[in-house]
């Protein structure tokens, strides 16, 4: 499965919950939760004043995005809640011919 895949799903799981100031997949934001891929592989922070804090390394787009969950809140319910939502919508993808990914039709 491909990155964009991982990224779209966590972008949906999150934009339901979240104000999309408080944190950016993909990249920096100020005063924000983010996750962005660099040199060194995947690693989820939080910015300000155009630093990284509490830096997090991960090996895999679907660590990082488990780990993205983790740093946008601590209660354990809503991690568990979002994580298998993440999860599910991760796997409702299927891949097309054309090498694009479609949310799966269940009849």
């Amino acid at each position: 499965m491909d990155t964009k895949t991982y990224l779209d799903a966590l972008e949906s799981v999150i934009s339901s919950r979240y104000k999309k100031n408080t944190y950016c997949i993909g990249g920096y934001q100020e005063l924000s939760t983010c996750l962005q891929y660099d040199k060194n592989g995947w690693v989820v922070y939080n910015g300000e004043r155009g630093n990284r804090f509490e830096e997090v390394k991960c090996d895999t787009v679907l660590f990082a995005c488990l780990q993205f969950i983790r740093k946008m809140t601590n209660k354990a319910e809503d991690i568990s809640l979002m994580e298998t939502e993440l999860l599910s919508k991760i796997s409702s993808y299927v891949p097309r011919n054309d090498g694009y990914v479609q949310d799966k039709v269940l009849k």
